[in-house]
């Protein structure tokens, strides 16, 4: 806030000459000399702070859509059928070769004479499949309100993109912000 005041009671300030004043009578004989000071005011200003308002800052939770591409692996399964058709004594387990799993696959067949025949296996070999996936979920973030009560025009918001000259200190707003966040 700004006061102004007339001060007329300054001392006195006379000009670089006087103004000097004379009357002449009838006959042009030079009665009396005066002699006017001039004075001017000046104007003087007083600053003083004030209290304009109260500012309220509080911090709201909210919910906002977000979503996220992510590469996402999967595996799919390749069973290649491959005919054997040869008789054998016993079972043999499943067995892995180099990445390949190999299953026998066996059946008994009826002959004249019953014997095992391996038939075929199954070669199983997990292969990766890379896709793109679209995730969404609500996530949810805080943001400060501020309620200036009128005083909207005061309140200036700063954000991490504007960079602070070196030296400078935060404003009440912002350390009452960065509170609030802690």
């Amino acid at each position: 806030m700004t006061n102004i005041e007339r001060h007329s009671d300054l001392p006195t300030q006379r000009l670089d000459t006087h103004l000097e004043t004379s009357e002449l009578d009838e006959r042009g004989v030079l009665m009396d000399r005066q002699t006017l000071e001039l004075r001017e005011e000046e104007l003087i200003a007083h600053k003083e702070r004030v209290e304009a308002g109260a500012v309220n800052v509080r911090k709201v939770t909210e919910e906002v859509p977000s979503q996220l591409e992510v590469d996402a692996v999967r595996d799919e399964l390749e069973v290649e059928h491959v005919p054997i058709g040869q008789v054998v004594a016993e079972r043999a387990e499943a067995r892995e070769e180099g990445g390949l799993w190999i299953i026998p696959v066996y059946e008994e067949q009826l002959v004249v004479v019953k014997r095992l025949v391996l038939r075929e296996e199954l070669r199983v070999r997990r292969i990766p499949v890379h896709e793109k996936r679209v995730i969404q979920e609500t996530v949810r973030r805080d943001r400060v309100e501020i309620d200036g009560q009128g005083l909207t025009e005061r309140v200036h918001e700063r954000y991490p993109t504007e960079t602070k000259e070196e030296g400078e200190k935060p404003s009440l707003l912002e350390r009452m912000g960065r509170k609030v966040l802690e």
